[in-house]
């Protein structure tokens, strides 16, 4: 290619929309496969218009390949007479460019406009957002995100989540052996999974250092993320978006990960706080309204589409262009049946039970409490042993909250879900402001049957219940004493205090 007279031909056409450019430093790429040339904007051009005449300008030269992208303070142009399609996954998954650089959970998102391929270390983000219009690329990027862990983790290092309720473009993935879960496909074991990683998570922080070093990265992908919450009621909604906060606030230091996929970013959509979400994917998206909800700025909206993506991240606050990775559906297909048939070391793998309480909703467990209570099999009886526990806990006290169940029994965020079915089953009153909740019985007959025969089921006898009002009552009745004496006090303090300080004078 004749790389001056194709810079003639390029301004020349840019001219004719009004755009006044200047093309230098034609750098040839690959043996001249490609071209990258320096844009210098003449005075008077906006940016913006560079970037919205490049398809007509691409169309009108016949050019395979015509693409803008920022680098830095600079715009490129990368200009080739020959399809470029230079974005195997499977090159990248060959390459041991990220064992050189040290990487703890390498990624392979893409390749730059200048044809290198870039890796990204999970480990440092902590946590990511891909986001983007539907058919952008951002679901092509999560799989080959998955794909890549799997293929080049071991279990024991990296163990996947993978939540998938809105559509199937993930399913795909459902026998690797990293999965702590299977695919969840559903909202209310969406939020269970969720819980489950934040128990875990506070387990975590009581270990040592040399520890967690031992434990594998948890990685949690969560696709069509506002769809999600979209579908669940208020309660799961409330316990998802608190799990995931709370995740992304604290799950750094206890090796957890969260990877969002979504539309758009808007605060009012998605609810939880993004601050922690430093490192944004951005595929392209409808306008730059939606742009600066992804990446904080501009820009995406001017992406081609087809896999194309900015990449910003701490270490890279200037959004980075990248044609994203990609593998076809039958290769990931071979390689999930490749990784799951070599032999693997399950000693330390973290696994999410579905039979667990964790995972399951506020919902779910509520409909598991009236099984037991109305005389059926129990799926969760174990489970249903602690919420006994905590219900005696309960009917020794007036006014109990999340808070100090939580504390008391070291259960972390499922206290909520938990005071919950304490309110279903009629045991504590509505939620009034930031107040403790009033403990509704105050004898044994005050209790329905259902929860009686619940409590005797695990193993608290009448005469067990009976004393649990007492020490209530006992309680209440030093409450009361203790506050008469201290108002007596007070009173006798006043007046004594009046008479010393006379004697005094």
């Amino acid at each position: 290619m004749n790389t001056k007279k194709m810079a003639r031909k390029i301004e020349a056409h840019y001219a004719r929309h009004g755009v006044s450019i200047k093309l230098t430093n034609c750098e040839p790429i690959k043996g001249g496969e490609r071209y990258i040339y320096t844009v210098k904007v003449i005075s008077g051009t906006k940016v913006d218009s560079i970037f919205d005449r490049a398809s007509d300008i691409r169309i009108a030269l016949r050019l395979p390949l015509f693409q803008p992208f920022p680098e830095g303070l600079y715009i490129r142009l990368a200009v080739s007479e020959w399809p470029v399609t230079e974005n195997s996954l499977g090159k990248m998954l060959g390459s041991p460019a990220f064992h050189r650089r040290g990487m703890w959970i390498p990624i392979g998102l893409g390749y730059t406009m200048k044809g290198d391929m870039y890796f990204a270390d999970l480990a440092k983000f902590p946590h990511a957002m891909y986001a983007g219009a539907t058919n952008s690329g951002k679901t092509v990027g999560l799989r080959c995100a998955i794909a890549y862990l799997a293929a080049t983790q071991p279990v024991n290092r990296v163990n996947l989540i993978i939540i998938d309720t809105g559509t199937s473009g993930l399913d795909l993935f459902n026998d690797l052996p990293h999965l702590s879960h299977p695919v969840v496909k559903d909202e209310e074991t969406a939020v269970g999974v969720m819980m489950a990683l934040v128990d875990e998570m506070e387990r975590r922080k009581f270990l040592s250092d040399d520890e967690k070093r031992k434990l594998p990265a948890l990685v949690c992908f969560v696709d069509e993320y506002i769809s999600l919450i979209s579908n669940l009621d208020a309660t799961g909604k409330d316990e998802l978006t608190s799990a995931i906060s709370n995740l992304l606030r604290k799950g750094r230091h206890s090796k957890n990960h969260v990877v969002l996929a979504t539309q758009a970013a808007a605060k009012q959509d998605m609810i939880i706080n993004l601050n922690n979400v430093t490192s944004r994917m951005a595929f392209t998206c409808s306008d730059f309204y939606v742009s600066r909800s992804i990446l904080g700025e501009k820009g995406a909206e001017k992406l081609p589409g087809k896999g194309a993506m900015l990449f910003k991240s701490p270490e890279h606050p200037n959004p980075i262009y990248l044609q994203g990775a990609y593998m076809s559906t039958e290769h990931i297909d071979q390689l999930v049946a490749q990784v799951t048939s070599l032999d693997h070391d399950y000693s330390r793998k973290f696994i999410i039970d579905p039979s667990q309480p964790s995972v399951v909703t506020a919902t779910a467990a509520r409909a598991t409490t009236c099984d037991t209570l109305s005389g059926k099999p129990s799926k969760l009886d174990h489970k249903d042993k602690e919420l006994a526990d905590i219900i005696m806990w309960a009917l020794r006290r007036s006014h109990i909250s999340s808070r100090q169940i939580g504390q008391q029994f070291r259960i972390g965020n499922r206290a909520a879900a938990l005071v919950d079915n304490l309110f279903q089953m009629g045991l504590i009153s509505d939620k009034f402001a930031k107040q403790p909740r009033t403990v509704l019985p105050c004898c044994y007959e005050d209790l329905s049957a259902e929860v009686t025969a619940f409590l005797e089921h695990h193993g608290y006898t009448s005469a067990l219940i009976q004393e649990a009002f007492s020490s209530r009552e006992d309680a209440d009745e030093r409450a009361d004493k203790n506050a008469e004496e201290c108002a007596g006090e007070d009173t006798e303090e006043d007046a004594g205090g009046c008479v010393n300080d006379d004697a005094e004078d």
